[in-house]
């Protein structure tokens, strides 16, 4: 081994954790299209011309406590994942000789949590990784040209479009002092679970290629890339 090898992480598999975010992404989804059925129950109610018996509104609004509370449970539990599981192919793509990475491991957690910033930073963690964890490419700055595809974008609008319509649609409702205020309360809100659900597909299949990809970058290249440049310190803790 030499000296550049040594001073690089060391790669490591990420099917496990893969396997377990493709579960969480798959019932998220399934539990959101649940959400989407909810809120379109909710809307009907709210614009029926007849007179709603008490115990109608109250299954209903019961049964949207339980979806929303399914909801959050696994928002938790699958971004607990997902940082996790983002931190470590971060790490990987330093296994593969790539320099020059413009967000350090940090970034895969911080960038959640940061104000303003994090309807945008992860999005950019993430698409970084896509293209340094290319394997048609071996040469530690050869990433930067890769393409990455509109499924990125596509993932990661429709989250942030979930938050923001979630958030509009309670603050909506919680107002509300008319019968059109409260449609468009729920028509908001079920506009952001079909975000949700979709958006969560879309999820699955960014994990799942990123994974793939790094796999065939680990069989082509091995431990950093043929030929690498000279190792430059500063990227030891990029």
């Amino acid at each position: 081994m030499n000296e550049n090898e040594s001073l690089m992480p060391p790669y490591v598999p990420t099917r496990r954790s893969v396997r377990a975010l493709s579960i969480l992404f798959v019932v998220s989804a399934a539990v959101s299209w649940i959400a989407v059925g909810y809120d379109f129950s909710a809307l009907r109610l709210a614009s029926s011309g007849h007179r709603v018996v008490p115990q109608e509104r109250l299954a209903n609004t019961l049964f949207g406590e339980i979806v929303n509370g399914a909801q959050i449970a696994l928002l938790l539990a699958t971004g607990v994942m997902f940082v996790v599981w983002l931190h470590r192919v971060r790490v990987n793509v330093r296994s593969f000789g790539v320099r020059r990475l413009t967000y350090g491991r940090e970034w895969t957690v911080l960038g959640f949590f940061v104000p303003a910033l994090n309807a945008l930073r992860p999005y950019q963690v993430v698409r970084e990784i896509w293209k340094a964890s290319d394997p048609s490419t071996g040469d530690p700055l050869g990433w930067k040209s890769v393409a990455t595809p509109p499924l990125l974008a596509f993932w990661w609008g429709l989250f942030v479009a979930y938050f923001v319509l979630e958030g509009l649609g309670y603050f909506t409702l919680g107002v509300a002092d008319s019968l059109p205020r409260i449609q468009m309360g729920h028509a908001l809100g079920l506009t952001a679970d079909a975000c949700a659900a979709v958006s969560a597909s879309f999820a699955y299949f960014v994990v799942v290629r990123i994974n793939e990809a790094q796999e065939a970058k680990r069989s082509a290249w091995g431990r950093g890339a043929r030929g690498a440049a000279p190792f430059d310190p500063r990227d030891a803790v990029a």
